[in-house]
């Protein structure tokens, strides 16, 4: 019976320990991540009460914010607006490098890269229906993405 470790046994242990550890903390961004969201769609779903009753009738029967005076045409078409606005303002803090391509940490490869990203936030490494992916580039919106 062995009473000792090898140097293959502690490189093994640390690579498993490294993995766990990653693991770990991988979870307890994406659970962050779903208070946060969940936090803000409180937050707007009360600021949306709160707006409904600032909202009158105009003559064609739309209703008519009288804080901002848009009709809910318009107010229906802003969240779109907004959030395109959210993703531009958020991938251009992302750091980069000297060629503009952003530095980021891939969720999928474990692995840091120098990516380009397009116009929806996707880097081009992405690879439709990854969930690995797929979280990565919610993390671009969110400006919460692992950078280096």
């Amino acid at each position: 019976m062995r009473l000792y470790l090898s140097i293959d046994d502690t490189k093994l242990m640390d690579e498993r320990l490294k993995s766990f550890l990653r693991e770990q903390f991988r979870e307890a961004g994406r659970e962050y991540a779903r208070a946060r969201d969940a936090y803000q769609s409180g937050r707007t779903s009360t600021e949306t009460e709160n707006d409904t009753d600032q909202a009158t009738d105009d003559e064609d029967g739309h209703k008519t914010d009288t804080a901002t005076q848009k009709t809910s045409k318009e107010l229906d078409q802003e969240p779109e607006a907004e959030a395109d606005a959210d993703a531009d303002i958020s991938v251009s803090s992302l750091p980069c490098d000297e060629t503009g391509r952003i530095r980021i940490v891939c969720r999928r490869a474990a692995d840091k890269r120098t990516v380009m990203i397009d116009t929806e936030a996707r880097p081009s490494c992405f690879e439709p229906g990854h969930p690995d992916c797929e979280g990565c580039v919610r993390d671009i919106r969110d400006g919460i993405v692992e950078t280096w």
